[in-house]
């Protein structure tokens, strides 16, 4: 893939993972958390297996390779961040949620250099810095007394951004060998297994629903195919190629693509919002530019 076309790839990502997350709240609404998140990675799995045997066609020597380790971050990574930040959102606001989850790229940063001893360089604390305060604006407004409290669901939320941080630096770790579809497929699956005894056959609708059922499959369904499948294809591809530390910062753009549906969906957005969103990109920029040599993929970059 050309250099410039590799960064499209955790953007497209984000975008989906911003797309999905405000769809995923009418979904909710009806069915519950557990639900929603269960069928759309139980769906997501079927398909991304069937992807994986169709290019790779494994052996039964290939598939039981490394597969403890497919296990376990697949566990941490699909199952417990998906399961903490769900079960956070019971506890604290959906700005403290939405602006933890925002910092993950800072706890990747601290992850990759503690279990894979990347360097740190003052331009990409610089970009990281810039990047929060951008999603600070985006959610807060600037009013720093939105983050006055810390709940026990700031804690669960940060656990599960902690766990999503780790499912990239673990996979780079102990996955080095394995193809994007490869770990996708198999962290999935085992993540998705873990729901299936939170979950509820058949689903019901809740009382006070918004949406009717066949609006909620429609929803699982783009965010199984489009916001899982799609979305974590296109995201470890970019680990492979860019790095866990580089990816992971193309994660601030969720907020802002929940920030854009919003307005699209009828609600306002403040120009507080629109200046964070032009620091959380200008971040991201900062933090990828160091120097021109750099920017080709094909000199050393931090792996």
């Amino acid at each position: 893939m050309k250099n410039g076309m590799i960064y499209l790839l955790p953007i497209g990502s984000a975008i989906l993972w911003g797309v999905s997350f405000n769809l995923g709240k009418l979904a909710v609404s009806a069915i519950g958390p557990m639900n929603v998140v269960g069928w759309r990675f139980l769906i997501a799995t079927c398909c991304l297996l069937f992807i994986y045997y169709l290019k790779e066609r494994p052996t039964y020597q290939e598939l039981k390779s490394n597969l403890v380790h497919y296990f376990f971050i697949g566990v941490i990574g699909i199952f417990m961040t998906n399961a903490l930040v769900f079960s956070g959102l019971a506890y604290t606001s959906a700005v403290n949620t939405a602006l933890i989850t925002a910092a993950n790229p800072t706890v990747t940063l601290i992850c990759s250099f503690l279990i894979l001893r990347e360097r740190i360089h003052r331009q990409q604390v610089l970009g990281m810095i810039l990047s929060l305060i951008g999603v600070w604006f985006v959610i807060t407004a600037g009013s720093i007394t939105k983050l006055s409290s810390v709940s026990v669901g700031d804690l669960l939320v940060l656990g599960g951004n902690s766990c999503w941080a780790l499912y990239g630096v673990l996979g780079r770790k102990y996955l080095k060998d394995s193809t994007p579809q490869k770990t996708t497929a198999l962290t999935m699956f085992f993540g998705a297994i873990c729901f299936i005894p939170f979950m509820n056959f058949p689903i019901e609708l809740k009382p006070d629903h918004l949406v009717n059922l066949t609006d909620v499959w429609l929803i699982i369904g783009f965010i199984a195919l489009f916001g899982s499948v799609l979305a974590y294809l296109w995201w470890n591809k970019g680990i492979s190629q860019l790095g866990v530390t580089r990816t992971g910062l193309f994660f601030n753009f969720v907020p802002i693509t929940s920030m854009i549906m919003s307005m699209v969906m009828g609600e306002d957005v403040l120009i507080s919002q629109i200046a964070g969103a032009f620091l959380v990109i200008s971040g991201v920029i900062i933090s990828l530019i160091r120097n021109k040599k750099q920017l080709q993929l094909g000199s050393s970059i931090e792996n």
